[in-house]
């Protein structure tokens, strides 16, 4: 295990005292799995995926961009992991956007590097036709 992952566990252990509802973390040979269960009724679960080389984040058909080892060094991804996981669990906004019934796009309001970023995550084959509604989901 590698300084980068070693911080990853370290920012885990942390914030996982601070939860309502208690979150997992798996660790296998070449990865560490962060679970954090939907924090209210209205709540979406979330996946932070870390390896050696990158942390991959999730939540209900979401996914972000990874956090990699090549532009992170591990103090920069210990303060900015932090500052998302905390947004995670006190104001982040999980809006899907459905058509047909079925979800297509997917945009999380977080807060990142001190600043309000909405990351979005769709699919380029959908039910174009299809009756449009959303959803919001908070987990404050």
């Amino acid at each position: 295990m590698n300084e980068f992952r070693e911080s990853f566990r370290k920012v885990v252990k942390e914030f996982m005292t601070s939860l309502s509802v208690a979150a997992e973390i798996k660790s296998e040979k070449d990865r560490d799995i962060l679970c954090i269960p939907p924090q209210s009724e209205h709540g979406f679960p979330v996946e932070l995926e870390c390896m050696d080389y990158g942390v991959y984040p999730s939540a209900e058909g979401w996914h972000g961009g990874c956090w990699d080892v090549t532009v992170w060094k591990p103090k920069d991804l210990e303060a900015s992991l932090r500052e998302f996981l905390n947004s995670l669990v006190t104001d982040a906004e999980l809006k899907i956007y459905y058509s047909g019934a079925k979800p297509y796009k997917w945009v999380l309001h977080h807060t990142f590097e001190g600043q309000r970023v909405a990351d979005e995550t769709g699919l380029l084959f959908f039910n174009w036709f299809g009756r449009r509604s959303n959803e919001t989901k908070r987990n404050a």
